[in-house]
């Protein structure tokens, strides 16, 4: 003997109540977001993040320049410097771009660079310092990562929805449950003998 009916939210029955269909339609929008949105999500998160990466201009060059003052041992350390990424720290290089005259500026450099040390760094067309370009395997692993990240917060705020939308329709529920005994319950079980 079967004593389950499946699909009987979308039933047409007496005792079908319209919060059973709100609850039947969130089953279906959550499932939805869950199995195409957060995939979704996460591929348009990371081939983001991939389209954004520093990449070298068409103008771009590379140049030898030569340390001012000595680079933090340890990136995000000392007044001048802002880390790029794990290895590198900005400090003070003094560069020539070619054809033109010496010029000073702040630029990415090995983290313990010593002042003298020659790095190398990237000129614009306009001969202005510009960010080290990412290394393609490392801007991959981030878009990656970051999509993986943008799935998983998406999948955490459709559940955690869910769950915020069926405590309302449960509170309800109760609510109505409440003002029905209410009506009710006085008259139970008063019956004339």
């Amino acid at each position: 003997m079967r004593t389950t009916v499946r699909f009987w939210r979308w039933r047409r029955n007496a005792l079908r109540r319209r919060s059973d269909r709100v609850e039947a339609w969130v089953v279906v929008v959550v499932g939805v977001l869950l199995w195409l949105g957060t995939p979704v999500a996460g591929v348009v998160a990371g081939v983001t993040l991939a389209a954004h990466a520093p990449r070298p201009g068409a103008d771009w060059h590379r140049v030898t320049a030569v340390a001012v003052q000595d680079a933090p041992a340890t990136p995000g350390t000392g007044w001048t410097t802002v880390a790029t990424d794990s290895t590198h720290v900005r400090t003070l290089v003094r560069y020539t771009p070619p054809g033109g005259t010496p010029h000073t500026g702040e630029a990415a450099v090995p983290a313990g660079t010593t002042a003298g040390s020659r790095v190398p760094v990237w000129l614009d067309g306009h001969h202005a310092l510009r960010d080290n370009p990412s290394d393609p395997a490392q801007t991959q692993a981030r878009a990656v990562i970051f999509g993986l990240m943008a799935s998983t917060v998406l999948g955490l705020v459709v559940v955690g929805g869910r769950s915020v939308v069926l405590l309302t329709i449960n509170r309800r529920r109760a609510v109505a449950l409440d003002r029905e005994w209410a009506r009710v319950g006085p008259r139970w079980g008063h019956h004339p003998a």
